[in-house]
Formats: structure tokens, sequence, C-alpha cells
């Protein structure tokens, strides 16, 4: 099938381990032509906006690129692009998948179905109340008048209105009023195309020789986006706390400014190993060789990532962000704690048949969170 991906809402990222990169190119490994339309920008490994130099290419996993050119004008900001139409109507696609339905070129995409109506169509939500807030007035005015008027526009169009979380689902219903009827669960998780659960032992004493920690260590992991929301810094003040020398954490990662001394500081724990950054792809090696992962702040992808990984977790206990929770893989923080972060890790590693048997439950449902699941779910393939 000829499937389309249009990535305006959000940016598309060459290299990347975003669901906007994995979806496109699972499509491509399963035997479908898949196009890209994106934007005229982009952003680099620093996190700088730049702007794409190649209008149309064909990148490395065989998906088409193609940038569009953002409209004249005030409103340009919020979305609008020139030629999606006529791009629709020249690739004749099988399938349209919207990362996004937050911008107003979207009234082309339902234009382009309302008169192919043998096309089905997806839109995907990424933002919900903690990353897109509603709490202003303007942003009210925003997201449930002006993008909301077409995302609803377009319910009689589109096929599933897909959340990646519980919460983005419930945002999908309260803010842009979409019936429950067309929304639907799609989580994010792991490429799994990258983990070499074949090798996990060696990448596991490998990793762990690299990085002086013995096969009888008990080792967390966590690392990503480094702030205060994150709560990683609670959870080195816990490994500081904690007197177990066999217990490491290893984080990787860079903190923001904000967090530089504080997290210099915690650091020097000699239970403590810090990486910096490493390659995206890298990370599934690092959770296949860990025991646990530890997210005590706001959601990351990296959740997700770690149960592909069927890796057992600790996670911040977030309204809507239950979905990580298959069957006891993991279990919740209720507080901001560095306290009660030391204290469930103590639990895990003094009970070794609980946490046996979330590891148990870790690997059981680790395939619920696999590109290679979620790609088919995607687009109603089963």
């Amino acid at each position: 099938m000829k499937i389309v991906h249009i990535c305006l809402a959000c940016f598309y990222v060459e290299n990347m381990g975003y669901q906007e990169n994995l979806l496109p190119r699972y499509h491509v490994n399963q035997g479908h032509k898949v196009t890209v339309l994106t934007s005229d920008y982009a952003f680099n490994t620093k996190g700088e906006t730049v702007e794409k130099k190649d209008k149309e290419y064909t990148n490395q996993s065989g998906i088409k690129v193609k940038i569009l050119e953002r409209g004249k004008g005030f409103m340009s900001k919020y979305g609008i692009f020139e030629g999606i139409y006529e791009e629709l109507s020249c690739i004749k696609p099988d399938i349209i998948f919207v990362h996004g339905g937050q911008f107003l070129s979207l009234k082309d995409i339902i234009r382009y179905v309302k008169n192919k109506r043998d096309v089905e169509l997806f839109i995907d939500q990424h933002g919900d109340f903690y990353n897109t807030p509603v709490y202003t007035f303007k942003t009210r005015i925003l997201q449930s008048l002006i993008y909301g008027y077409y995302m609803r526009k377009a319910v009689k169009y589109v096929k599933k209105y897909w959340g990646v979380t519980p919460w983005r689902c419930q945002y999908l219903k309260e803010i842009y009023g979409i019936p429950s009827r067309k929304i639907g669960l799609l989580v994010m998780g792991g490429d799994d195309d990258l983990i070499d659960f074949d090798n996990q032992e060696n990448i596991r004493n490998g990793l762990r020789g690299e990085l002086g920690i013995s096969e009888e260590d008990f080792v967390v992991i966590t690392g990503g986006k480094i702030d205060r929301a994150k709560n990683i810094h609670l959870l080195m003040e816990a490994m500081n706390k904690i007197d177990n020398s066999k217990i490491k954490l290893v984080v990787f990662g860079q903190p923001n400014k904000e967090m530089e001394d504080e997290f210099t500081s915690l650091a020097k724990c000699e239970k403590i190993i810090s990486l910096s950054w490493i390659p995206s792809e890298e990370v599934y090696n690092y959770f296949l060789m860990a025991d646990l992962a530890v997210f005590p702040g706001t959601h990351s992808v990296l959740w997700e990532q770690a149960c592909a990984c069927g890796l057992p977790g600790l996670f911040k206990d977030w309204e809507g962000m239950h979905h990580v929770l298959v069957n006891g893989n993991v279990r919740f923080l209720t507080s901001d704690s560095s306290d009660e972060i030391k204290s469930e890790i103590e639990d895990l590693v003094k009970n070794t048949d609980k946490m046996a048997l979330m590891k148990e439950n870790a690997q059981k449902c680790k395939e619920e969170f696999f590109y290679s699941k979620i790609s088919k779910k995607a687009i109603a393939i089963d």
C-alpha cells in the first residue's frame, strides 16, 4: 500500500528514534511504499532549529521525504503549508497518517479525503495537559477553538484518533471534543530492530566490565533530559542515602544549566556512574545491562523503551500514564521524595522473589512495546 506520513505539527528529524521516524521505517520494512510530507525546518543534535536544504530526497530507510513550504502571512505560524492537496493528489495514497493535527492545513487533508473516500485517515495525539496546557484564555482558544475546529471537522473522515498515552486520549476527548468511539490508545515503544535479545548476556557482561560493575551488583538506570521536572536529582539523592555498595546507579544525559551544580555534587557518590549523552540506538544496550529502570519525574518515551527491553520499572505515578503497567512489570512512586525512592529500591533488592516476579512480568509483556507491532496497529492491521 501507499502510505503518506504527515509531520507538520512536529518536526521530522532524520536518524532519530521518535515515533515520527519509526512508524514510517517499519511501514517500509513491511513492504509499503512510504512518503513523508514535512516542514522546511527541523532541529539538529544540539536542539537548534535549522532549515532543511534538500526539498525532496529518499533517505537511507527508503522513505521519500518531501519538504513543504510555509504559507505567507501572519497565520502561517499556526501551520499553513503550500501544496498539500496537490502532493496527495499526485501520490494517491491508500493511507494517510497525520502526526499531530495541530496545524491549520489539516483542512486540505480533510478536503482530499472527502473527495477520495477510499483513503483511510489516522491522526495521532502527543499533546496532553502537561506539555500542551490550556490554562490561559489564549491557549484555550488556540487548542479548543482553532485547532479543535479542524480536528472535529475531520471526525467523519478519520478512522481512528490515536492518543499515545491514556492522558492524551483524554485530551482528544476533552479539549478537541472527539467522540470516544473514534479514540484509541497507540502506545509509543522501543525499536525492536535494535534490541539484541540474543546477545543480551554478552552485552550485559561487556558493559558492566567497561563500567567497573560486577555481575553481583544491582544496577539501576535512568537518563535522558535532566531537568528539575524529571526528578533525577531525587534518585541521585536516594543513592547517596543508600548504605549498600552493591547497588549502583547509571545515569546518561546532560543536566541543563539549572541542574548542573546540583548534579555534579550528587554524582560524586561512588555508587553513581554518570555517562553524559549516549547515542539513542545504544540506550537499548544499557537497558539490557541493567536490573531496574527508575524514572521518578515527568514522562519520557524512555519509559516505554525500557518496557520494550523487558526491564522492570519504577516510575512516577502520573494520572493517565498507567499504560506502562502490564501485569506487574512496574511499580509507581507516589511522591516527589528521595526517601520513597530509597525505600522502593531497597525493598526490591532485599525481596528477591518480588524482584524476580517483576522481571518475569516485564519479560512477558515486552512485545506490547515493540514498534514492529505498534506500526501495524497504527494503520489498523492486526
